[in-house]
């Protein structure tokens, strides 16, 4: 018995091979015992694959097949082939699918009639007009994705395709034949609006397709038309990518007052519009600007941009499209102003920022520009871009500056010199500054600064290299050429054109002997009085710093390190600190040179309470300055207004007598037995006394 349960599994086995390696069948030498219809319609799709499940009974063709059991469960679907040299069908079948569980469909052509038939057989090469995925038997249920091509199928034309499951020579026909509709468009009459928003866009004109990215709002938009539609959670809206593809709605623009179409112009299902706001074609008579879908954040983002037509320029072009869903839409109306190129000198600096960037020199030996921990000098103004900037069009530069002439106040293509183009560091659209000596404006001082690159002008060494990509600035070195103590000066521009903003940059590069990064975590404004209240000696005013610590995650405000800015705008201690005043600043709000003149105010922290003094009691003016709390690496910067006339929170003025039972305190907390001139506490309550 064993030794014939053996032989059953080797011929079982032998089968199985015969049957892998056998050749495939061929139409022409099959008896097609049923055939069974699967027909179907569906509206054409007139840009993106479209598809339906459809499942038919096989039973009664199963049972005219013959067989079973094992033979059964190696029957396969079949399919013709496409044949290149004849350009329709072979006669052999193939069982090889090509994409999912089953095949795409190229349509036949017939010399002899001189059309398309509609029969379609699989293929790879040639352009796909349907196809047929996902076949599955499931006992006698037969089930298929059917779907057509986008934008490859006719409206009133039928396309099929012959499935054949074989048994021996024996085989059922499967004919899946799927009809093509019209598409209609929707009607505006015909929907309720959901939503509606004005677009207002304003770009110059420079003879390119210059565009601004819209914000959409996805969230708000998506509420808007979820709250009519139940529109399900997909991928691609929680992750903001192809935002709507998945939501089946449709940008739409009007091809005539209140006539939507969806013949898309532009990419990604956009649309190029007339003067009129009408869709046209590109480089159509009257063709003024385009408004198109994000190639990634689809409807969540809208480019609207203009077409390269001088005589468009001081016009407005207005257009209004559709964000279509079911019966329900959301309006946007979209004006576009177009003026003329501004230029650099015309754009407002609507900012100032200081930076200090600090770098330990390398010495390894080496001579190429290096670049492996230039990130870790890195200033990130992302957010700070899109704050300020409405355009996703902003340059990065810096003016030439020239020796006895100062700097070029007109950055623009032939005198902003020197970028990079080593295989390294090019792609960070930067550049190469050299070491230029100039005599400082206010006391004829020797300062270095820095400059691009300009061939004519002699170099002296390399002084770093900076770079900006994706909102970050980014500085890197040569080998070998600086040492500790060197430091180097210079202007940066971030401007937009279509903005007519700019921000100025002032970047000083200083070399240390070990870098000391701090995060500024928050930032808080205060304004502390000029003196005390007989000018004698310096104010003191009680701070809290609970929210210093927690910001700073600080358990304890005696681990606090107390920084400030100096010139170069390097957050430093200097070595004449005072633990009690704190730190002596210039006119300007900078930590004073030590051993120098020109101390005009002080500002410290210590025993709780800010101090602060201005040194010439008769000096009534304001003076600015920054002091940081720093910790473990982070800081929280003070904004500080030191001023005669400060911000007392004073409750009420006061110069009659007191009563017997009134509480008197000095600033210091100290209990005294009458009001003294100035500031008093009295029952809790600060009172000033002429």
């Amino acid at each position: 018995m064993k030794r014939n349960i053996t032989l059953l599994i080797a011929l079982m086995a032998t089968m199985l091979t015969s049957m892998a390696y056998a050749q495939n069948p061929k139409l022409s030498e099959l008896t097609i015992v049923d055939k069974v219809d699967v027909t179907l319609t569906a509206p054409q799709a007139r840009y993106e694959n479209t598809a339906q499940r459809v499942t038919v009974d096989l039973t009664d063709a199963l049972s005219k097949l013959g067989g079973g059991g094992l033979g059964m469960a190696l029957h396969k679907f079949y399919i013709a082939q496409y044949d290149e040299q004849s350009e329709g069908k072979t006669d052999e079948l193939t069982s090889t699918f090509n994409y999912r569980k089953g095949w795409w469909l190229t349509d036949i052509y017939d010399e002899n009639i001189g059309e398309i038939t509609g029969e379609c057989v699989a293929d790879t090469i040639y352009p796909a007009v349907m196809y047929i995925h996902d076949v599955e038997l499931d006992d006698k249920q037969l089930s298929m994705t059917v779907g057509q091509v986008g934008n490859a199928t006719i409206p009133g034309n039928t396309y099929f395709a012959l499935l054949y499951y074989i048994n021996g020579s024996n085989a059922i026909e499967i004919a899946v034949k799927m009809t093509i509709t019209e598409t209609s468009l929707p009607k505006l009459a015909e929907m309720t609006k959901v939503g509606e928003r004005d677009i207002n866009v304003s770009m110059y004109y420079n003879g390119s397709y210059k565009y601004r990215v819209i914000d959409l709002n996805a969230d708000s938009l998506y509420d808007a038309i979820h709250t009519q539609i139940p529109l399900p959670d997909c991928v691609g809206y929680e992750e903001g990518l192809n935002w709507g593809q998945d939501m089946q709605l449709v940008l739409y623009a009007e091809s005539e007052k209140d006539s939507l179409t969806d013949n898309t112009t532009a990419n990604y299902g956009g649309y190029w519009l007339n003067k009129d706001g009408f869709m046209c074609n590109w480089g159509a008579t009257g063709c003024a600007l385009f408004c198109e879908p994000d190639n990634q954040l689809g409807l969540s983002a809208l480019h609207v941009g203009i077409y390269p037509d001088l005589s468009l320029i001081d016009t407005s072009v207005k257009t209004t499209l559709y964000i279509v869903g079911d019966k329900f839409y959301y309006q946007l109306n979209i004006k576009l102003n177009i003026t003329p190129q501004t230029t650099f000198a015309e754009c407002e600096t609507v900012d100032v920022l200081n930076y200090a960037i600090e770098m330990v020199p390398i010495h390894t030996g080496g001579t190429e520009l290096l670049q492996a921990d230039y990130m870790n000098n890195a200033i990130d103004l992302t957010n700070y871009v899109l704050n300020t900037f409405e355009s996703n069009d902003v340059v990065f530069c810096t003016p030439v500056y020239i020796p006895g002439t100062g700097y070029n106040d007109m950055p623009s293509a032939t005198n902003i010199t020197g970028t990079v183009i080593s295989d390294s560091v090019g792609y960070l659209n930067g550049y190469q500054m050299t070491d230029i000596r100039a005599l400082a404006e206010d006391d004829n001082s020797f300062v270095h600064v820095a400059a691009p690159f300009n061939p004519s002008i002699p170099i002296l060494t390399i002084a770093y290299g900076i770079g900006y990509k994706d909102g970050k600035l980014s500085f890197w070195q040569k080998d070998g050429v600086r040492e500790v103590g060197d430091y180097y000066t210079a202007e940066f521009y971030l401007y937009s054109l279509d903005d007519q903003k700019k921000i100025k940059l002032n970047i000083n590069v200083i070399y240390v002997n070990e870098r000391n990064p701090v995060d500024i975590v928050k930032t808080t404004d205060i304004t502390l009085p000029s003196w005390n209240t007989d000018k004698s000696d310096y104010a003191s005013t009680k701070y809290d710093l609970s929210e210093v610590l927690d910001s700073l995650q600080c358990d304890d405000a005696g681990k606090i390190v107390w920084m400030a800015y100096n010139d170069l705008y390097q957050l430093i201690i200097p070595s004449n600190y005072d633990d009690l005043y704190g730190f002596t600043f210039t006119t300007n709000g900078r930590l004073l040179a030590e051993d120098a003149n020109g101390a005009v105010f002080r500002v410290g922290y210590t025993d709780g309470e800010f101090h602060s003094i201005v040194m010439n009691p008769s000096d009534n003016s304001d003076y600015t300055t920054s002091i940081v709390a720093v910790y473990n690496g982070k800081g929280y910067l003070f904004n500080i207004k030191v001023s005669p006339t400060p911000d007392t929170g004073i409750s009420e003025m006061r110069s009659e007598k007191l009563e017997v039972s009134d509480n008197i305190y000095n600033l210091a907390g100290q209990r005294i037995s009458s009001p003294r001139k100035g500031i008093n506490i009295i029952n809790g309550k600060k009172v000033l006394f002429k």
